[in-house]
């Protein structure tokens, strides 16, 4: 009687772990935002210069390969955390903070920072 819960029970196992395994027939180059901000969204920050909205502040550049310039000069490294709309910084002296992104658009983007427990909404454009 054993043998035969444990033959039903491990066939069982197996049809449960096949079906988990099949292909829902998802895209080969799915979306890999997990929030408010898309990749399309995401590419518009790279490989610019953002310039603080309210006045004198540090220009970020969010390179394609990983690189964050600050005040032109600058290195860093950020990546995505987990694929969403929170970004790890690490700057050019080795500290260790992240940005969580509201908005980005052709010519603005806005963040919350880690630095100020994420109260304030940092505005940035791409001119000065």
């Amino acid at each position: 009687m054993k043998k035969l819960l444990y033959g039903a029970a491990a066939i069982l196992f197996l049809s449960v772990g096949a079906y988990s395994c099949k292909d829902d027939g998802a895209s080969s180059t799915p979306n890999t935002s997990t929030g408010k901000i898309t990749d399309s969204q995401k590419a518009k920050l790279y490989d610019k210069e953002w310039y603080y909205s309210g006045g004198t502040g540090i220009v970020h550049e969010f390179l394609n390969d990983g690189t964050l310039r600050l005040s032109k000069s600058l290195d860093g490294r950020w990546n995505w955390v987990n694929k969403g709309d929170t970004m790890d910084i690490k700057d050019h002296t080795n500290a260790r903070y992240q940005y969580l992104f509201i908005s980005i658009d052709d010519h603005t983007m806005s963040f919350k920072a880690s630095v100020d427990n994420f109260s304030g909404t940092f505005n940035y454009k791409d001119t000065e």
